[in-house]
């Protein structure tokens, strides 16, 4: 089986052959002939994009994703999120939680099922440390920043 590069590097020359066969193509033609020609071909290649795009589009939406690794599932299927920051220095401002949802758009359904455990462990954080479950809506810190625990 051919390599990924190799692939690459054969498609690349195909490419380049058939644009290069493409404009001899349009300067044999000559001018009005050839932008009549490309704006056909154009059509054909817009409607075949089009039609990618709505297939892998309609892929993404179908395929389920797995829980990530390290979650463990009960006999409902219901996943437990472990979120933990071991032997860090945060700079900046941290979230930990589970089915949140940020921004002005609908709040979120009910909670999903299954457990969380959010934890920092010998690590400092510099900014603000918000920790939570269910969190839906914009989950801002107090106003004096510092640590929350919902």
């Amino acid at each position: 089986m051919a390599s990924r590069r190799a692939r690459a590097w054969a498609g690349a020359v195909l490419l380049g052959i058939g644009l290069v066969a493409l404009g001899v193509l349009f300067f044999r033609a000559g001018l009005e002939s050839a932008d009549r020609l490309a704006s056909v071909i154009g059509v054909f290649v817009g409607i075949v994009g089009l039609a990618l795009a709505a297939y892998g589009t309609a892929q993404t939406r179908r395929t389920p994703s797995a829980p990530p690794a390290g979650h463990q599932g009960d006999a409902t299927g219901a996943t437990d999120v472990i979120n933990v920051i071991r032997d860090a220095t945060v700079g900046g401002s941290v979230r930990q939680g589970r089915d949140m949802t940020f921004g002005r758009g609908p709040c979120g359904g009910a909670p999903q099922a299954g457990g969380v455990s959010n934890s920092v462990e010998n690590s400092t954080v510099r900014g603000d440390l918000t920790q939570s479950r269910d969190t839906f809506g914009e989950a801002s810190p107090p106003d004096g920043g510092g640590r929350t625990d919902a």
